[in-house]
This record gives C-alpha cells, structure tokens and sequence, in this order.
C-alpha cells in the first residue's frame, strides 16, 4: 500500500546549513550505535533515559511496501520474523527503525530465555519489536539530527501501529531533580535489566561512544564458550567460558546453573568439539569431564561479581547469543558516568 505522507517535514528538521538538500538512496543497512557500560547514570537534564530491554538487537528497513529485519551484523531475519516483516510494511512509513526484540512474560517483562525459545520453535507472532530510534525516513538520513528530534520522528511514524507487534519507546518521566539514579533503582525495584541513558542533543554515531550509556542492575554480559564439563557417563555439569584480551581468548569461569531451557546445547557443543584447548591465556587443566570446543557460541550470562584475579563468580546460564559473533565477546568494564 502507499506511504502516507507525514505531517512532519524532516527536511524542517535538518540541523541549520546553506548547503543544498540532495536525495539520498536509503541504505540496505546501517551500523548500530551501541551504549557503553557505567556503575551509575547520568544526572542532568541533558539526558534521557529508557529501560534497557532484554532481547536482540534489530533494525527493521521499509521500502516500497515491504520491510526487511536485520540482526546486528547486518544478517536478514526477515523470514524468521514473517509477523514482524508483514506489521512493518503497514506501517504507512519508509524509513529504517532501530530497537530490541523482545518475549514479554505474564507479567509484562521482557525475558531473554523466553525470546531464545520463541525463535528455536519458529513461535514468533508474540514477539515485540520496541522501537527507541529512527534512522531515516523517505529520501533523508536523520542520523545527523538530534536525539531528541529523531524520538519525535519516531512516535508520529508509530502514532497508528497495524498491532502491538511494534511499540515506540518512549523516554522514562523523571521525578523532580531524581535522575538517572533515582530511575536504575526503580527499574531494578521491578526486576528489571537496567537503564540506558542517551544525551539529548546527540547524533547517531555508529560504534561505542560517550553520547549512549547503560547501568545494570546486577552483572550480565556475553562469554565465549570454550569448553564444557562432563564426567564419563554423567549428567552435563556446566560450560566453561572466556572473553577476548589483547588478540588471545582469555579463560574467566565456568557457567553451573540455567540449562533446562535450552534441551539442544549439549548436541551443538558435540558438533563443535576440538582436541585442543581454545583459551590461550589461563586455561583450566584438561581432566577426564573437560571436553573442549572450536571458540563459535557465545553465551549470555549473569553473575555475582568479577573477582580480583579476572573471574566470575556464582554465574548462571541464560541462553546462546544468535545476535553475535563470538570475536566481538570482550570483558565490558564499567566506568564513570559522563557529565
């Protein structure tokens, strides 16, 4: 069906210049920005802060009447997520939208074991797309726009959704002079994964930088899985994990907990198994329940706390991470919160 033409002119938008506007083809995809991790949040009104959604990352594109779904690395999902691709191309808007794939529980939260299971058995009409940012729309390139003008792009484009399938994200309301502390707090208060907080008046910038940060409300991260435990005609004991460090694959724990809900891990580690170790720096001694693995799953994880020496404590299994490339898995380290 045709485009419905918007009542907001992103070219009135377009940050001041005396250069000529020229139409630009709209890219089949575009590289994500992505939030660095800090202890805290941001004070201030220069910032906005979201919930930070527990899912995978996704850019929808649509053009002409049809919508495409990319994952993080550019990969075409579209036919894994037929409800989503058919919601999109009603939307009645041309453009890329950036945002997280979701499994809302009874309860409304997103859970992140429920999404691997949906997408595993090819249930995916449940899933929800929350959409926190427009990247282009017709003919321009937003991302040199403001934040703040892009989030009003944003929700006239999905002022009149075709279902629920497709949700804008809206900025978190502050209590007077509360902040991004105030807000981690409740967030973790409902059992929540965190907060992301964004400045207002930044441009989409691909990459990590000061712009997009994130709290969290207990430690979670990706590992690489290097190996797993099993004694000789025993039950599967856990997995054994690392992250990247200076160009090697560093060994930092071993995952005990969480496997109920993912019955095939054990057949894919099989199909993966290697004679030699995977972990080049601090790798645990080879015994008869320690079989090895080529480095290509990454798995996400939470867990008590990095310990002194570089390892995890008391961590949990949560799923395999589809959404991303094992090479990319390093240690997040979080830092001061940017003024």
């Amino acid at each position: 069906m045709p485009a419905r033409r918007p009542s907001h002119d992103t070219r009135d938008a377009l940050p001041p210049s005396k250069r000529q506007y020229v139409a630009q083809p709209m890219p089949r995809f575009l590289e994500f920005q992505h939030a660095r991790l800090v202890a805290e949040p941001p004070t201030g009104r220069a910032w906005l802060h979201e919930i930070k959604l527990d899912g995978y990352r996704m850019q929808v594109r649509v053009e002409r009447g049809e919508a495409q779904v990319f994952t993080r690395r550019g990969h075409d999902w579209t036919h894994l997520l037929p409800e989503l691709a058919e919601d999109a191309a009603e939307l009645g808007f041309e453009g890329v939208l950036d945002g997280e794939l979701c499994f809302l529980d009874e309860g409304g939260k997103p859970t992140f074991s429920g999404l691997r299971a949906a997408i595993g058995r090819g249930r995916t009409a449940p899933l929800v797309f929350f959409a926190f940012d427009v990247l282009w729309r017709g003919d321009t390139d937003l991302r040199s726009f403001q934040l703040k003008d892009r989030k009003a792009i944003l929700a006239e484009a999905l002022a009149d959704p075709p279902s629920a399938r497709i949700r804008a994200v809206a900025p978190l309301p502050e209590a007077a002079g509360a902040g991004g502390p105030a807000l981690l707090a409740a967030a973790c208060r409902l059992g929540l994964e965190g907060v992301v907080s964004k400045r207002r008046d930044s441009r989409y910038l691909a990459g990590r930088g000061e712009t997009w940060v994130k709290a969290k409300c207990r430690l979670s991260q990706e590992f690489v899985i290097g190996g797993w435990t099993q004694e000789p005609g025993r039950h599967f004991k856990g997995l054994l994990v690392g992250v990247h460090e200076a160009g090697a694959l560093r060994y930092v724990g071993s995952l005990e907990r969480g496997f109920a809900k993912t019955p095939g891990l054990l057949k894919r580690l099989q199909a993966l198994a290697a004679e030699k170790t995977p972990f080049a720096l601090e790798s645990p001694r080879k015994t008869a329940e320690v079989h090895w693995v080529r480095p290509e799953l990454v798995a996400q994880a939470e867990f008590q706390e990095w310990t002194a020496s570089g390892m995890i404590r008391h961590a949990s299994f949560v799923g395999l991470r589809e959404d991303k490339d094992a090479s990319e898995v390093v240690r997040e380290r979080a830092e001061e919160a940017p003024l």
